[in-house]
């Protein structure tokens, strides 16, 4: 990598830090409108994938905006503004698909079906569970509304884990993690991360006395394991669909869900330990 597109990479990488930090940092308001916009991204670029080879029954476009209206029947539950718009936008997303089934004689009809389904599972559900982590820690503590905490240490450890994978592992990596899948990662790198991520707990834990440094750990620990699998998931997907890079919005990285692959399968890993957590 030359010096121009290293800076390009590093630039790029910069903007999508502050727009995150914008989101998480900004307010209920701001992480609605922000991860709002990164869902509808993310789902384009997915349902764009997988149609490369050939276009599915059911618009993505249909799928974007169902996206979007459970997500933001999620934001209205959770502020207590209306409970009936979440199961109701399920419901109809449901009754669309059934009658696209019944309707549309395609023989490929229930394949688009599967992959409109699997889209919302991957990228709106884990969305969706991440604005309930914001809230989860509010209730525990007897009080209501967003707090940021727990969703700016995940992309902390997230970013710390995938940054020591890539340069202990560009540096020492030797034995390949899994490299039919992703050929780049190492064994050294997955350590690696895995260290690294547990040491930015412990600043967590300093920073954030109100929960113990056991609970920090194990977070960490959740987020990096998960994340890791997330992003191998990822890179399958890519693998299946024959295509490098999910998109072209972020200069040298890709599109936004090479940006949050690990993320999706680490927001329920880490909702569920949380829970359990905060249980005993």
């Amino acid at each position: 990598m030359n010096v121009k597109d290293l800076i390009t990479r590093a630039g790029a990488g910069i903007i999508y830090i502050l727009v995150i930090l914008l989101g998480v940092l900004g307010g209920r308001f701001s992480f609605l409108a922000v991860f709002g916009a990164i869902l509808g991204v993310a789902l384009f670029e997915f349902y764009r994938m997988v149609e490369k080879d050939t276009s599915h029954a059911i618009s993505k476009i249909f799928n974007i905006i169902l996206g979007g209206l459970i997500f933001l029947s999620v934001f209205l539950y959770l502020e207590n503004i209306n409970s009936y718009a979440l199961p109701v936008m399920i419901l109809v997303y449901m009754l669309i698909l059934i009658a696209s089934a019944i309707f549309i004689q395609r023989s490929d009809i229930l394949h688009g079906i599967i992959y409109s389904v699997f889209g919302q599972l991957y990228i709106t559900l884990p969305l969706s569970i991440l604005m309930l982590i914001s809230y989860v820690y509010q209730y525990n503590l007897g009080e209501e509304g967003y707090d940021w905490v727990l969703i700016l240490a995940m992309f902390v450890f997230i970013w710390v884990n995938d940054t020591a994978a890539y340069f202990i592992g560009t540096l020492i990596g030797k034995n390949k993690l899994i490299e039919h899948i992703s050929p780049k990662k190492s064994v050294e790198g997955f350590i690696a991360g895995i260290i690294f991520t547990l040491l930015a707990s412990l600043i967590f834990a300093r920073l954030f006395p109100e929960f113990s440094t056991l609970f920090w750990v194990g977070f960490a620990a959740v987020v990096a394991l998960f994340g890791t699998l997330g992003d191998l998931f990822e890179s399958l997907i890519k693998r299946t669909c024959t295509v490098k890079d999910t998109g072209h919005l972020i200069p040298g990285h890709g599109g936004i869900l090479d940006r949050i692959d690990s993320l999706l399968v680490a927001v329920p890993a880490a909702y569920l330990f949380l829970i359990l957590f905060l249980s005993f």
